[in-house]
């Protein structure tokens, strides 16, 4: 009950935004701006696209095969490519999913697996919040709320840093937290390293979308406001980040777009909306290949399993 009601609230919330987004920002200026977008945006749009995919997996596959099991690059690359789309249908789903497929074909026990997956999602939050502190030392105007939102952030990380370097026994008895702190500042540091070139091509297909529609945003700007964009985006508040996504990058960086303060919003708009879609379609079409693999018909029978563990 408590699902389908945050389901419903998350499309509620999404159809909001985009209302009071368009009620602001009239759908024909949004739609001129998408026809003024450079040629160039879809085919370099899809190059870094693929490129995100490919360092997401090598990320991932590094992390596994140091804190939870060995698996082949390219069985990772299939799960992954597969994750995204069952990710879109249920977020949860696809995270469980790869959990119960490590655990199917390497033996992994499965709390190990959502302790390492969570090892992933803080490594991802980490390497933003580093590169929103390379922004605040090099961009030029920042706003309060930035300088706030960075600062809480640290003071969490502090506390994280402090656990996992005592290793107090309270936490360490508890199997979900069996990796986070074996994993050591080291282990944080490694993780970290390999997941630069996913953040690095997360960060490059924004600011070239956004370059396509004429918004030239400055790149410390880019680097310090981006990050704050990604985690607004990944808040379970709407579907798949989408209004929330737009809002911000609206706040953010019209600005810096072409023509006035309607038209400027409206590229802006139009970007993160053109950029959201491409990659959904190319993702879903990625996703749909490696489900008709035959580690992708592994991975749906462990989709089924985590599907049905929260149910039991």
């Amino acid at each position: 009950m408590l699902k389908r009601i945050g389901r419903a609230a998350a499309w509620l919330i999404t159809a909001a935004l985009l209302f009071v987004l368009f009620r602001k920002i009239p759908f024909a200026t949004v739609l001129e701006a998408t026809r003024r977008a450079a040629p160039w945006t879809v085919p370099v749009g899809a190059a870094l696209i693929a490129t995100i995919y490919v360092a997401d997996s090598f990320a991932i596959w590094k992390t596994f095969g140091w804190f939870l099991a060995p698996l082949s690059f390219a069985q990772v690359l299939v799960v992954r490519g597969a994750t995204y789309l069952l990710a879109a249908i249920n977020y949860n789903v696809g995270q469980g999913a790869i959990v119960y497929f490590v655990h199917r074909v390497a033996g992994a026990p499965v709390l190990r697996g959502v302790a390492t997956v969570l090892l992933i999602m803080g490594i991802n939050v980490l390497a933003l919040l580093v590169l929103a502190t390379v922004g605040l030392g090099v961009a030029p105007d920042v706003p309060h709320s930035l300088r706030v939102i960075v600062g809480v952030a640290y003071a969490g990380l502090a506390v994280y840093a402090v656990a996992v370097a005592l290793k107090p026994r309270w936490l360490a008895q508890r199997p979900l937290f069996d990796v986070l702190l074996a994993a050591g500042l080291g282990g944080h540091a490694r993780a970290l390293l390999v997941r630069a070139p996913h953040i690095a091509a997360l960060m490059a297909f924004q600011t070239c979308i956004l370059r396509a529609f004429g918004v030239a945003v400055p790149i410390g700007q880019a680097v310090v406001a981006l990050p704050i964009v990604f985690f607004i985006a990944v808040l379970p508040i709407s579907v798949q980040g989408l209004g929330t996504t737009q809002a911000a990058m609206v706040f953010f960086f019209a600005r810096y777009g072409p023509g006035d303060a309607e038209a400027q919003k409206a590229a802006v708009l139009a970007a993160s909306l053109s950029g959201q879609v491409l990659a959904l379609v190319l993702q879903t079409a990625l996703g749909i290949f490696c489900l008709r693999s035959r580690v992708g018909r592994e991975l749906q029978t462990a989709a089924a399993s985590a599907a049905e563990k929260p149910a039991a």
